[in-house]
Formats: structure tokens, sequence, C-alpha cells
């Protein structure tokens, strides 16, 4: 295991700038994921670390070793990649075997470590087989397997549960965590993901458009985001954001949209960006229908869909003509489309957003369970 230091990364093609100022340190040890949507530069980040891309300026430290200009070869570092990229014409045992025969092992430890990791992920049976006639799940097992075997200081995971269906993702994100503790791995894993980032993360990356939003803890991310960016991306469902103006009436500092109002006085913060437009953030977590009391700011919508995912229920709301709010209920929760609901929720479960996207404020109560950095 390796603790990996990226330092200030630029890499351009052509007119495009991929990445922008990338900094980040790679704990030894631990399970770092790099989040963002597609061409937010996640891959690029990848093949930067595991010597397939040289950046034009920054770089790339292995535990203190400069590493930046030298050769994949050189790194002893796996890469899984989301095709798999598996040879079709030799067997599971062989694929998997391939990196050590590169290096000439001698066969018996070939064999010893071929079984270790395939009797680990549980594709010991697929050994005599080709790959063309395995499952995707399978595919992926062997892939991962073949990265393990090397025992290299640090494993690269670029979006290899993209292509998997919700049972299998489910599966193989608890296989990751298992993996990382048996094989004692560094793992970076980039997704878009940010199921993904919540389940398996110790630290995550978020990137947008080549530049680096948040770097902190999954608890962090989530409950401390830095802009709108974060809150509407690391989360499921996604967080409710509305967008309006403060406003003074006498003492009261007013939030104000077409279509709802709330009293923000007090909030810190709020004075300094008076008459100038600021979002409202409310997790679907944090919003209660019906059993609404006068604690609770309370507003009136309409159901537009209620969606049933597994054992919960996510509830969409329509206030007016522009407003839409979820609302994530657990269990099964029983509401019929078109009907008039209340929606309540505490003041003190806000996130607020200036003008420019940045968190002005975020809900005190949630204290961290372990130390953030």
């Amino acid at each position: 295991m390796i603790n990996v230091s990226i330092s200030h990364i630029f890499k351009i093609y052509g007119k495009k700038i991929a990445l922008q100022d990338i900094n980040a340190q790679i704990k030894s040890g631990s399970f770092f994921c790099i989040l963002g949507e597609p061409g937010a530069g996640k891959t690029t980040l990848l093949r930067i670390i595991a010597g397939l891309e040289i950046p034009e300026n920054g770089n790339i430290f292995f535990d203190g070793k400069e590493m930046t200009l030298v050769t994949a070869q050189k790194r002893d570092i796996a890469m899984v990649f989301q095709d798999f990229a598996l040879y079709p014409h030799m067997t599971v045992f062989e694929n998997i075997a391939s990196p050590l025969r590169a290096i000439r092992l001698d066969e018996r430890i070939i064999k010893e470590r071929v079984q270790k990791v395939t009797s680990f992920l549980k594709i010991d049976y697929l050994l005599d087989r080709s790959p063309l006639n395995i499952s995707g799940g399978e595919k992926q097992r062997v892939a991962i397997a073949r990265s393990l075997v090397k025992e290299p200081k640090i494993s690269l995971f670029d979006e290899p549960l993209v292509n998997l269906d919700f049972k299998i993702r489910e599966d193989m994100r608890a296989q990751f965590k298992l993996m990382q503790r048996e094989f004692q791995q560094t793992i970076v894993f980039a997704t878009p993901d940010p199921v993904d980032a919540m389940s398996m993360a110790d630290e995550v990356l978020i990137l947008h458009e080549g530049k680096v939003q948040q770097l902190a803890t999954v608890w962090e991310a989530y409950y401390r985001p830095k802009n709108l960016f974060v809150a509407t991306y690391l989360g499921f469902p996604l967080m409710n954001i509305l967008e309006g103006k403060i406003s003074q009436n006498q003492s009261k500092l007013l939030w104000n949209s077409s279509e709802s109002q709330i009293d923000l006085t007090g909030f810190p913060g709020i004075q300094e960006v008076k008459g100038e437009k600021m979002f409202i953030g409310i997790r679907p977590e944090h919003i209660i229908l019906e059993k609404v009391d006068e604690s609770h700011v309370s507003w009136e919508g309409i159901v537009s869909l209620s969606e049933v995912i597994g054992s919960d229920t996510i509830v969409h709301l329509k206030m007016g003509s522009q407003t839409n709010l979820r609302a994530f209920m657990p269990g099964i929760y029983r509401v019929t489309i078109g009907e008039k609901v209340k929606i309540g929720f505490q003041k003190n479960d806000l996130y607020i957003f200036n003008e420019s996207g940045e968190c002005i404020y975020f809900p005190k109560r949630n204290e961290s369970p372990l130390k953030t950095h």
C-alpha cells in the first residue's frame, strides 16, 4: 500500500482543459472515490495516476517519490476498465494469470495466487471457461481478480459497475469493501454514481468540468457541501433546490419565491445577502407529509408521482406552476396522484446557498461520527 499525492495537475486536450489544478492526498489503505458526471475528468485523472497520461503541469508522488514521468509498467499499479478488457481467446485462468506470466513468475506461485483471488471472489468454478461464456458480473470479477493477482501497491477502477444491472451492482459494492480489507488495498474508484461513493468511499473527490468542487470524507461532503453542485450531486434522492430572494419586512428577514416564503431571521450570513438571489436546499428525507405541526414550515402541494423504491417511497410534489419537490418516505407510502397534501420541514434542516452557489448555512445538528479532515 502507498500514499499518493496529486499536486497541481493540469491536463489539456487541444483547446479543452480536462483537468484544472487538481490537488489531493490519497492515504495508504483507503478507499478513495473520484465522483463526477461524464466528461468531468475522472478517467483522465486515473490515467495520470496510472502513468498512461502525462499532465501539462503538476506532479504525482507515491510515498513522496516523484512519479510523474515514470512509465506505467514501473509504477506497480493495476487498473480495471469499465469494458473489462478480457482476452476472448484465453480461459478465465489464463486471463487472470496473464500479468504474472508477463513477469515470468514460477508456475506454482501463479497457481497459488490465482486460486487465492478466485476463491475470495467466488469465481474459482469459472477457471476453465471462456470469457465469452460468462455473465457481466462474472466478467467484472475476473477483471478484478486479474488486478489483485499482481498484488499491486494501488488498484485503480474506472467506472467498473456502470454496465452492470442493479442487483449485481449492489453485490459488487459489498465485494469491493471486503476486497479492500482482505487484500489491504489502496483503491481509487472513479464513478458517476453517488450511491457508489456513499456506500464504499472513505474520502471523495468531486469533479465538475475538470475542477475540484470538494475533497472530503463522504460524511462531510454530504452534510457540509461546499456548493450547489456538491449538494445536488451527492445524494439519493437529489436535494430539493428552490430559488428566491431575501427581503426585509420590519425586523424580519424573509426568503421569498413565486410560490412560498420562509422567515430566516437570525440565520447567520443572511443579512449580508439581502436583495440578492438565494437558493434554499432541503433533503427529501427531511420533508414530512401530513403529520405537520406548528414547529414546521408548512406548505401545501399536489402529488404528481409516487415511486416505490424497494421498501421506501419517493413522493414527487408540485407547488404552483414552477416548484417541484421530492419527499423520501420510509416504507410503502400510499398516496393518490393529484391528491393535495400538507408538506412540512424544520427550518434547521435547511441548506442556504448564495447567488454564486456557495453554501453559507447548513444544519448544525448533524455531528460527524468520525473525525473529519
